[in-house]
């Protein structure tokens, strides 16, 4: 008899290659046609509501790894939560105004933004957009994420545009928005401001000079005409608008002589400074700063060669330099406040485009920074030192080139008025993870100076303000409006296309008002999004969650709490989630220049989205997160065990109807607890977003359950006849094991669990997965688990044993081990050790020991027994069942 033929061997049509890469596709075309997505939101519409926020990509360019991140851990959340029993829709959106898309556009077109008029650059730019949208969209898709991509939002759409200008305009009503001169910073390679979530910092090399400013008239008598003050700058170039120097309070200055020159400089860097240029010198005499307040001490200017005065100034320290900086006025918000307070002249002599003009000198025409080492010639001998120093310079985050402060004027969101109520709500109304983060956020706000709102660009949401004949702003309810509903039904290329009549109150008709023409800052387009964007008609912020980068601290958390708390009062999120950036196998920043970058949808067409998804969730994504190839082969190793162990339990339960009543004794009863003590730890994780604890767990869980209880129970699987009674507790547990990895899963690798549910034979199943919930009503039995401690040591101990056995060629397979056991426990002893220990035979004796068993193998079993027991080539229970089947 063939006797393979009478066991009871798996079965199952779930394949052991994932071949992802082709499932995937038609995974997703299934959910979509059969609109799992649509009635999974309907099964929990009244359900309570769990809300993910998604802050809005920006729609240019194929997404990187960083997106694929982001949205990857919202979906794992959303599927979650739906599990979980909440109402949880996602919808995507999109920031699809500004500078980059209007950039790009004009690169494909190959023309310049003047070779267009705004509406026909408005146009194209909008065709850009949503073609960025959809290319975006279909990626999006593709990394297997549970929503509606029909259902989206975009920040160019009219009604969200018509309700970002409501938010405008009640700022303006509110008095939140002014216009102001102030320097802000300019990027002359976008020629438009920038806020401070626009700056990102680079290491430059600048000349770093020291330079006398000579003193012609002072009352005070240890400062003398003749004196030099020493002043230390890496930006030559705003020497030309030099209108005074400052000097610290509460900082000790000396006079010294060198070489029959009077110098002034702080007292902590003088050593450092005379020993830097060599200097043999003398101190005269010493003096606070705050002795100067009130003194009338003149000097003439560098360059343009003005009489400027000496002044105090808040923000001047001895910590660099010289302990004297120069003042100015249009090109730092110190030297801004300094200049107001002490009635400076104000002198901007840098073109939009970043050019000197109307200097009457030779450095017209010339670029700021080419400038620099022409001043400096210029200046002769008054330059002391000169050398080029590497430091931290801010760069224009889209153009990635220098970046200026310069005085402009600009429109404003006013901080200070609304500072303590967004901190009351920081303090109050937010947690974040990780917790660190909150005082991050905090701190941000506290800090932050004015938001420059106003951009001198095209592509983008207009600020609807009207002015009158004398220049002044019309700040009116009903005019604003009026335009707003203008927007609402036609877009708001209307401020371009129309003219001005034709977009004002009939009141305001035919009085020579004009129009402002800068646009929005885009992060105030994303960041109304919790009050513009259209959730399902019913919900409203302030949203559960929001998840970004950790750089959306001073970017979309932050203008959405200010947005927000300006129009309704309240924070728009409960909670913040933020994680790192993607960097490289050896934790470096991804390039093409480095060639070193791994996009995501390369990483889908080899692996499948499946394996990208893992890799999210077993990284630390609080901190940056590296990846690369060898790094996805130990998460494709993972998911194979995660694979081969659901092929496993499907090909057991084969012909298996469960019964959640079958009673579990020994080791089966152990196996139960063990699985709701892993319930409650994953579930624990899943609700602090601690996905990677997720997977240690079930790694761990399942490296366990394959080396120990799906060993031990093969015997009774394969070998017993299928209604055995110890047969059926396995199957349940199998049954019961199965069905939490499945649910565990199904946020992580939704592909890989819709394809083994499909084979699943579960009682009451869906189409789709996504119509369970979880049970975590489940409860353990500590006492159990404790229980079995003694087993498993005991388990170890003989493990060793057995292993030096086969090493040293005593046995090939532990079956073959005859186990020589002291005296056990009452607990121990009720337990079947044999199967247990995966061993051929236990004997009493007085320590643990290991010998080779004198037996006969069973021909079907494959098990070793006492020749004097064998029934032909059969063990007992073989022969039994076999009995039955002739």
């Amino acid at each position: 008899m063939d006797y393979k033929k009478t066991l009871n061997m798996p079965n199952t049509s779930f394949e052991m290659r994932a071949n992802l890469t082709s499932k995937e596709p038609i995974y997703r075309e299934n959910l979509l046609k059969n609109q799992v997505y649509k009635r999974v939101l309907e099964l929990h519409k009244n359900d309570p509501k769990f809300i993910l926020h998604d802050g809005p990509p920006y729609a240019n360019g194929d997404i990187h790894v960083g997106h694929a991140m982001n949205k990857i851990l919202k979906d794992f959340i959303v599927r979650y939560k739906t599990l979980s029993g909440f109402y949880s829709p996602y919808v995507p959106g999109w920031d699809t105004h500004g500078l980059p898309i209007e950039h790009k556009m004009l690169q494909e077109m190959n023309v310049s933004k003047e070779d267009l008029d705004p509406v026909t650059l408005r146009k194209k730019a909008h065709t850009y957009a949503l073609s960025q949208v959809e290319r975006q969209k279909s990626q999006f898709m593709q990394l297997q994420i549970f929503a509606d991509f029909e259902k989206i939002y975009i920040t160019l759409a009219p009604e969200y545009e018509a309700k970002q200008l409501e938010v405008f305009a009640k700022m303006m009503l509110d008095g939140l928005v002014y216009k102001g001169l102030k320097p802000i910073y300019w990027s002359p390679s976008s020629q438009s401001a920038l806020a401070e979530a626009e700056v990102e910092y680079q290491d430059v090399k600048s000349p770093s000079i020291y330079v006398k400013m000579h003193v012609e008239k002072s009352n005070y008598d240890l400062i003398q005409p003749g004196d030099c003050f020493l002043v230390w700058t890496t930006t030559p170039w705003t020497l030309i608008a030099n209108a005074a120097v400052a000097l610290g309070n509460d900082i000790e200055y000396l006079v010294f002589n060198h070489d029959g020159t009077r110098y002034i400089m702080a007292s902590d860097l003088y050593n450092d400074f005379i020993a830097k240029l060599n200097w043999e010198s003398e101190v005269i005499s010493t003096f606070k700063g705050s002795e100067i307040n009130g003194k009338e001490i003149f000097y003439y200017t560098p360059i343009l060669h003005q009489l400027a005065p000496a002044v105090i100034g808040h923000h001047v320290t001895n910590e660099s330099g010289t302990g004297i900086v120069h003042i100015a006025p249009m090109f730092g918000e110190d030297d801004f406040l300094i200049g107001q307070k002490n009635n400076l002249e104000k002198i901007m002599h840098i073109s939009d485009k970043g050019y000197i003009e109307n200097t009457n000198t030779q450095f017209d025409g010339k670029f700021y920074m080419d400038a620099n080492k022409d001043i400096s010639i210029f200046l002769g001998d008054d330059v002391v030192h000169f050398q080029w120093v590497k430091h931290s310079y801010p760069h224009d985050w889209r153009t990635h080139q220098p970046i200026i402060f310069r005085g402009t004027p600009q429109w404003f969101v006013s901080i200070d008025k609304i500072r303590q109520q967004i901190l009351d709500q920081i303090d109050s109304a937010v947690n974040t993870y990780p917790e660190w983060a909150k005082n991050r956020l905090f701190q941000m706000i506290e800090n932050r100076h004015d938001w420059t709102i106003s951009r001198q660009r095209t592509w983008g949401l207009p600020l609807i303000i009207f002015y009158d004949q004398d220049g002044e702003a019309i700040i009116d309810q009903e005019q604003f409006d009026h335009i707003i509903n203008l927007v609402r039904q036609h877009g708001s290329d209307i401020w371009w296309e129309w003219d001005t009549e034709q977009l004002l109150l009939p009141k305001y008709q035919n009085k020579n008002f004009t129009r402002e023409m800068d646009i929005m800052d885009v992060w105030f387009d994303s960041g109304v999004s919790s009050i513009a964007v259209d959730i399902d008609g019913n919900v409203q912020s302030p949203y559960d969650l929001y998840l970004e980068g950790i750089d959306q601290y001073r970017g979309w958390f932050n203008s959405s709490i200010i947005t927000s708390v300006a129009y309704k009062g309240i924070s728009p999120y409960k909670n913040l989630i933020s994680h790192g950036f993607a960097l490289d196998g050896k934790g470096e920043k991804m390039s093409k220049s480095k060639g070193n970058v791994i996009a995501p949808i390369d990483v889908i067409t080899k692996r499948g989205a499946d394996i990208l998804r893992l890799w999210v969730a077993n990284s630390e994504y609080t901190n940056d997160v590296s990846i690369s190839n060898e790094i996805l082969d130990q998460n494709t190793e993972i998911y194979r065990k995660i694979r081969n162990t659901i092929k496993f339990i499907l090909g057991n339960l084969d012909q298996y109807n469960y019964d959640a009543n079958t009673t579990r004794t020994g080791i089966h009863l152990f196996i139960k607890e063990q699985l709701n003590y892993i319930k409650s730890e994953v579930f624990k994780a899943y609700d602090e977003y601690k996905f990677i604890n997720v997977i240690k767990l079930i790694n761990n869980y399942l490296v366990e359950l394959s080396s120990f209880y799906l060993s031990v129970t093969k015997d009774i699987l394969y070998i017993r006849e299928r209604n055995d009674a110890e047969r059926l507790m396995v199957l349940a547990n199998l049954y019961e094991i199965l069905d939490f990895l499945l649910l565990a899963l199904a946020p992580i690798l939704p592909t890989t669990i819709e394809e083994a549910y499909s084979h699943f034979n579960k009682i009451n199943k869906y189409d789709s997965i996504m119509f369970e919930s979880y049970n975590k009503n489940d409860t353990y039995s500590q006492a159990v688990l404790e229980q079995f401690k003694e087993f498993f040591d005991l388990r170890d101990k003989v493990n060793v044993l057995i292993d030096e056995a086969t090493k040293n060629g005593i046995i090939k397979r532990s079956n073959e081990v005859q186990l020589i056991l002291p005296k056990q426990s009452d607990f121990i002893n009720c337990l079947d050790l044999k199967t247990l220990l995966m061993v051929g035979n236990i004997v009493q004796g007085d320590e643990i020991k290991v010998e080779k068993f004198k037996s006969v193998k069973c021909n079907r079993c494959w098990n070793h027994f006492e020749e004097n027991v064998m029934q032909g080539d059969l063990c007992p229970l073989c022969f039994s069942i076999i009995s039955k089947m002739e």
